[in-house]
């Protein structure tokens, strides 16, 4: 008979380390990385750009079309982007970030700022990928503890706090979220396979 096929890879894990979320990564590494991604970027200045913040939904995983869900610009610089083929802006990333952001299971990787007063309507976000997914939300600057926030329709609420990832089903739950501080709030998403084990 034919030999039986190899084990699958150790999953991918986002750990708890302390009062802060960090990154830990064994799928095909077999090093643990913690803090990296976190630590790398709160006190980073990324090069945004003005985002796109309106879109045509699927009906069944969101509203059908709306022109716009947020009341202000949001401004955005991707990491890992590309649905075919993924691309990541190596020249702006250091090599551990690079290593992390390699793994297949993360699809996409974004750096968003949100000015002051931004709210964003309830919605869901599109089914833009091969996999579904789920969004692992790292906060890197949160001004005012309380005033920036992410709120879910059938109940329930994230009061962000710097470093303190939140996994979120945004493409199957709709939600709403805002920055009702007076200075800017700055979030990394990594969109990750629905089925990547994600430990808080």
């Amino acid at each position: 008979p034919p030999p039986p096929p190899p084990p699958p890879p150790p999953p991918f894990f986002f750990q708890a380390e302390d009062a802060i979320r960090a990154c830990l990564l064994s799928r095909g590494l077999g090093d643990v990385y913690k803090r990296q991604i976190y630590e790398w970027a709160k006190d980073k200045d990324f090069p945004v750009r003005k985002t796109s913040v309106s879109g045509y939904y699927k009906r069944s995983y969101g509203t059908d079309k709306i022109k716009t869900y947020s009341n202000k610009e949001i401004y955005s610089f991707p990491l890992k982007f590309g649905r075919k083929k993924p691309i990541i802006r190596e020249k702006l990333i250091p090599s551990n970030i690079i290593d992390i952001l390699k793994n297949d299971e993360i699809l996409y990787t974004v750096v968003s700022v949100f000015e002051s007063g931004t709210i964003l309507k309830p919605h869901r976000d599109p089914h833009i990928y091969k996999f579904p997914y789920k969004r692992i939300q790292v906060p890197l600057e949160i001004p005012e503890v309380g005033k920036c926030t992410m709120r879910w329709m059938k109940g329930g609420e994230i009061i962000w706090e710097e470093g303190v990832c939140q996994v979120c089903n945004v493409m199957h739950d709709v939600h709403e979220a805002s920055n009702l501080s007076d200075k800017e709030m700055v979030i990394m998403m990594i969109d990750v396979k629905m089925d990547t084990e994600v430990e808080l």
